[in-house]
C-alpha cells in the first residue's frame, strides 16, 4: 500500500511542474460538464414542478374543451361521474369605457371554480369564491380586471364600464388565475367574469379571425381513481364528439415546446461538448505521453513494471479531471440556481432556487468517465515505451496503438465499461436513448470518417507529382512520413470542427422556429369587416408617411365546412380546437396568392401566384389529425349558399409572432366572384402607437381596431430570451470545440521541434520553416474540413427534422466564416508550434532534446 501511495505522489509531483499546459484540456472539461450540470439542472425544476403541482397548474386532474358549444347536460353528467367539475368559458371581446376601448382575454367561471389553487386579487377576502364576488348587484355582474387594463379604460374599482356591448362593474383587479399557466397565450388582457354575466353579453361574435370561444370544462378527480384511465373513458365516450381531454403535462401552451426545443438543444450540445472535452483529453494526454517519452524509458529501465506507470499517469488524470469536472459543477450549478426563477417566469411556472443533487452526480459522472475512456488509449501507449528508445536519436514518440491486442485482453474491459455507463449516464440525462445511441454511433463514425480520410490523403499525396517548391514538398513530406501526426491532428481538428457546425446549424434552425416571424413587422392593431373605401382610407394614411408604418389588407369572408372527403360533417370525428372551431358553423376564410411570410410549410406545395387551375386550400396543419384529412383529399365548404370543392395542397403553420392568420387559405379564382370584407392590419411607428389609434378612431370611426402588438411582442420577446440563450450556449460550445482545435496542435509538438531543428541545421531559415509548417496545418485543415462540413451538414439536419422536429436550414454565409477561420487559425497556430525552434540557436535546444 506504501508503494501505491509513494506513487501516487510522484505522479502527482511530476504533474506540479506542467498543470500549465493543461489549461485547454481543463476549460474544455469544465465547459461541457457546466452544460449538463445546468441543463439536467433545470430540467429537474421544471419536471418536479410539473409533477409536484400537475393538478393545481391545470386546475383539475384533467380539462376537456372544445371551440363549437358548451356541454350538454348529459356530458356534464359523464364528467361528474368522476369528481367535481368546473366550467370555464374563454374568449376576445371588446372592453369600452367612455372614448377608450379595450382588447380584453376573457375568462367566464362557475360557482364551482376553481377547483384547486385560488384567484389572487386584492379584493377578494380569504374564503369567498370568485362568483360571489362577480355575481349580479344592482343590475350588473362584476368583473376582475387586470391592473393594466384599469389603466387602458381610465377605471378605478367601482366604476361600471361595457363588455361585450353589455354594462359591468369593476369589482377589483386580478393578479393571477391558479390555471393561467396552462391557458397558453392569449390575446388581450385578462378579465374574469362569471358565467352568468357571459349570458347576458350582447356582442358574443368573433372578433378576429381565428379566434373565438372556448368551453373548458376542470374535473377534480374523486379520491382512489387514476387520472390516466379516467381520460382514456371519457376520451371513448366523448371524444367522437369533438371533445379533446388534456393533462396538465401536455397543456403548459405554446411556450413548452418551444422550452423542450431549447432543453433538447442543450442537452445535445452538452454531449457534444463532453466529446469534444475528450478528445482534448485524448489529444493532450497523447502529447503529453510523447513528450514524457524518455521519463518512462527511464523508470522502465529503473524497474518500473506496466502498472506503476499506469498508476503514474491514471493519477495524473484522475487529479486534471477532478479539477475540470469540479469547475463545471460549480460554475452550472450556481448558473442554474440562479437562473431558475428567469425560467419559471418565462415558462409560467413557479420555479424556486434550489440546487438538485442528482443531476449534478450524472453530471461529474460523465465528465469524469469521458476524460478516463479518452485518456485510456493514451495511457495503454505509455505502457508499451520500452528503455531502449533511450539510445535512438528519433525516440520522442510513443509506439502506435496495438488495436487488435488490446481488444482481445481484458485491457478493453475499462474501455468498454467507461462507455457502457457513459451510455447509461446519457440516457439518465435525456430521456431518449436513441438520441444517445444516435450520438454514440455518430461519433463512432465520424472518428472512422476522418481515419480513413487522413489514411487516403496520406496515399494521394505519396502519389502526388514532385513539386518544384522545397517549401511545398517538404510540408506534403511531414504529412506522410510514417510516425506524423497526421491523423490525430486531422481526427481532432474534423472532430472539433464537425461540433461546430452541428451547434451552428441548430443554433440557427432553433432562431429561426423562436424568432423568425420577427423579421416582419409585428402589428400593433388589427380589425376585421372592412370596407374597399375603409382600407382605402387607412392606405392613404399609411402612404403619406406619417405614423403609420405598414398597412396590409387582406380579403375575408365567411363560410361554413359542410363535408370531409364527401362525408358530411355531422358523422366525422374531430380531435382539438382548431378543428371543432372549423366546424363550429360559418367561420373566417381568406384566399391569397403569396403566402405570408408568418407561415412556414410543413407539407405539400404552395400554389404559383399565377395560378388558375382547380380550387386549392391550405390548411393549418393541426387540422390535418383533427380533421383525418392528408393531401389531395377534397373539402366542401358552403359559401353564400353555394357548395364548393377545393383539394387540400398544403398544410402549413404560421406564428404568433406574426400576428392573426385564416385557419383555411384558398387559391385564387375559387372565392373572388364573392362579396368580401377586409382584415387589416396596422404598423405604428415605435412609440406612435396611441396616436395610430386615435388617427384610425378618427379617420374610419366605424371600424374597432384591436389592439394586439403588445400581446404579441411580449411572445416575441419571450422567445427572444430564448434565442439568445440558445446562442449564448452555441457560443460556449464553439469556443469549446475551437479551444479542443488549438489543443489537438500540441500532439506532435516535441518531434516537429526536433525536426526543425536538424532541418535549421542543414541551412533552413525561420521563415522557410514557418511557411514549411503553416502549409503542412493548412493541408490537414483542409482534410478535416471536407469530412467535418459533410458530418456536421448531415448531423444537423438529421436532429433539426427528426429529433427536434424544426425546419432545417443552413446559413452559408456563418458556415463559411466558421471554416475559413477555423482552417486559418490551425494553419497559423500549426507554424506557431515550431516558432521556439525557429527562433532558437540549434545548440541550446538540442541540449535540451
Amino acid at each position: 500500500m506504501r508503494a501505491f501511495w509513494a506513487g501516487i505522489r510522484i505522479g502527482l509531483l511530476d504533474l506540479r511542474g506542467d498543470m500549465r499546459r493543461f489549461v485547454l484540456l481543463l476549460v474544455c472539461l469544465a465547459v461541457g460538464t457546466a452544460l449538463i450540470a445546468g441543463v439536467n439542472s433545470v430540467g429537474a425544476s421544471i419536471t418536479q414542478a410539473i409533477d409536484r403541482n400537475a393538478a393545481e397548474l391545470m386546475g383539475g386532474d384533467l380539462e376537456l374543451s372544445r371551440a363549437d358549444r358548451p356541454a350538454t347536460a348529459d356530458e356534464v353528467a359523464q364528467m361528474a361521474q368522476f369528481g367535481q367539475v368546473a366550467a370555464v368559458v374563454d374568449t376576445n371581446v371588446r372592453a369600452i369605457a367612455g372614448d377608450r376601448d379595450a382588447f380584453v382575454d376573457l375568462a367566464a367561471v362557475g360557482d364551482s371554480y376553481p377547483l384547486l389553487g385560488q384567484v389572487a386579487s386584492p379584493q377578494l377576502p380569504d374564503g369567498m369564491t370568485p362568483f360571489a364576488l362577480l355575481e349580479e348587484r344592482d343590475e350588473q355582474y362584476g368583473a376582475l380586471l387586470a391592473p393594466v387594463l384599469l389603466d387602458q379604460l381610465g377605471l378605478v374599482v367601482g366604476d361600471s364600464f361595457e363588455l361585450g356591448g353589455t354594462t359591468f362593474q369593476a369589482r377589483g383587479t386580478l393578479s393571477k388565475l391558479p390555471d393561467g399557466p396552462v391557458r397558453g397565450f392569449r390575446l388581450g388582457l385578462t378579465t374574469l367574469i362569471s358565467n352568468d354575466g357571459l349570458a347576458t353579453l350582447r356582442d358574443r361574435s368573433s372578433p378576429l379571425p381565428g379566434l373565438g370561444n372556448w368551453f373548458r370544462y376542470k374535473l377534480l378527480l374523486a379520491d382512489g381513481l387514476d387520472a390516466d384511465s379516467v381520460q382514456a373513458r371519457l376520451d371513448d365516450s366523448l371524444g367522437s364528439t369533438g371533445w379533446t381531454s388534456r393533462s396538465a403535462r401536455d397543456g403548459l401552451g405554446p411556450m413548452v415546446r418551444y422550452y423542450n426545443l431549447f432543453m433538447r438543444f442543450l442537452v445535445i450540445v452538452g454531449l457534444g461538448s463532453l466529446l469534444i472535452a475528450g478528445v482534448s483529453v485524448w489529444t493532450g494526454m497523447r502529447a503529453y505521453v510523447t513528450e514524457r517519452a524518455g521519463l518512462i524509458a527511464i523508470l522502465r529501465s529503473l524497474g518500473a513494471d506496466r502498472s506503476r506507470l499506469m498508476l503514474h499517469f491514471f493519477s495524473q488524470v484522475a487529479a486534471l479531471s477532478a479539477i475540470g469536472v469540479g469547475a463545471g459543477l460549480l460554475i452550472g450549478g450556481v448558473a442554474a440556481y440562479a437562473l431558475l426563477p428567469a425560467i419559471g417566469e418565462a415558462v409560467g411556472i413557479s420555479l424556486s432556487t434550489r440546487l438538485h443533487v442528482q443531476p449534478l452526480v450524472i453530471a461529474g459522472a460523465a465528465g469524469l468517465l469521458i476524460a478516463f475512456a479518452f485518456a485510456y488509449l493514451p495511457l495503454q501507449q505509455a505502457q508499451t515505451i520500452r528503455p531502449v528508445l533511450l539510445f535512438r536519436s528519433k525516440g520522442l514518440g510513443a509506439p502506435p496503438i496495438d488495436w487488435r491486442g488490446l481488444l482481445g485482453s481484458w485491457q478493453a474491459l475499462p474501455l468498454l465499461a467507461a462507455a457502457a455507463g457513459f451510455f447509461w449516464l446519457a440516457v439518465l440525462m435525456t430521456g431518449d436513448p436513441i438520441l444517445v445511441l444516435a450520438f454514440a454511433l455518430a461519433s463512432g463514425v465520424a472518428a472512422l470518417v476522418f481515419e480513413g480520410v487522413t489514411r487516403l490523403a496520406q496515399w494521394g499525396l505519396n502519389r502526388f507529382p514532385h513539386v518544384p517548391m522545397r517549401i511545398v514538398r517538404h510540408a506534403i513530406r511531414s504529412i506522410t512520413e510514417p510516425g506524423s501526426n497526421s491523423a490525430p491532428v486531422v481526427v481532432s481538428v474534423g472532430m472539433a470542427l464537425a461540433m461546430l457546425i452541428v451547434v451552428l446549424v441548430l443554433q440557427g434552425n432553433l432562431r429561426q422556429e423562436f424568432i423568425g416571424a420577427s423579421a416582419f413587422d409585428v402589428p400593433t392593431l388589427v380589425a376585421s369587416d372592412l370596407f374597399p373605401d375603409e382600407v382605402d382610407t387607412v392606405m392613404a394614411m399609411s402612404s403619406a408617411g406619417g405614423d403609420i408604418a405598414l398597412s396590409v389588407a387582406t380579403p375575408m369572408l365567411r363560410g361554413a365546412l359542410v363535408a370531409i372527403k364527401g362525408t358530411p360533417v355531422a358523422e366525422v370525428r374531430t380531435r382539438g380546437p382548431e378543428a371543432t372551431f372549423l366546424l363550429s358553423g360559418e367561420v373566417p376564410l381568406t384566399y391569397r396568392t403569396q403566402m405570408p411570410a408568418a407561415s412556414k410549410l410543413i407539407s405539400g406545395q404552395w400554389w404559383p401566384s399565377d395560378y388558375s387551375g382547380p380550387g386549392l386550400v391550405s390548411l393549418h396543419h393541426s387540422l390535418r389529425s383533427g380533421l383525418g384529412v392528408e393531401l389531395g383529399d377534397q373539402l366542401t365548404f358552403d359559401i353564400f349558399g353555394d357548395n364548393i370543392d377545393v383539394e387540400i395542397a398544403s398544410f402549413r403553420d404560421y406564428s404568433w409572432q406574426g400576428g392573426i392568420d385564416f385557419l383555411a387559405t384558398f387559391s385564387p379564382g375559387v372565392l373572388d366572384a364573392y362579396p368580401v370584407t377586409l382584415f387589416s392590419a396596422v404598423t405604428a411607428q415605435p412609440g406612435r402607437e396611441e396616436a395610430v389609434a386615435r388617427a384610425l378612431a378618427s379617420a374610419v370611426p366605424e371600424i374597432n381596431f384591436i389592439a394586439v402588438g403588445d400581446t404579441l411582442k411580449q411572445i416575441t420577446n419571450a422567445l427572444s430570451q430564448l434565442s439568445f440563450a440558445a446562442a449564448l450556449v452555441g457560443g460556449l460550445a464553439v469556443g469549446n470545440g475551437m479551444l479542443v482545435l488549438i489543443g489537438s496542435l500540441a500532439t506532435g509538438r516535441r518531434q516537429r521541434e526536433a525536426d526543425a531543428v536538424i532541418t535549421k541545421v542543414l541551412g533552413a531559415t525561420r521563415l522557410e520553416l514557418l511557411a514549411t509548417a503553416a502549409i503542412q496545418y493548412l493541408v490537414l485543415a483542409i482534410i478535416a474540413a471536407a469530412p467535418a462540413t459533410g458530418l456536421g451538414v448531415g448531423l444537423g439536419w438529421l436532429i433539426s427534422a427528426v429529433m427536434l422536429d424544426v425546419d432545417f436550414t443552413i446559413q452559408s454565409y456563418a458556415l463559411g466564416l466558421v471554416l475559413v477561420c477555423a482552417i486559418a487559425i490551425t494553419a497559423l497556430l500549426g507554424a506557431l508550434t515550431i516558432l521556439r525552434a525557429a527562433s532558437t540557436r540549434p545548440a541550446l535546444l538540442l541540449r535540451d532534446l
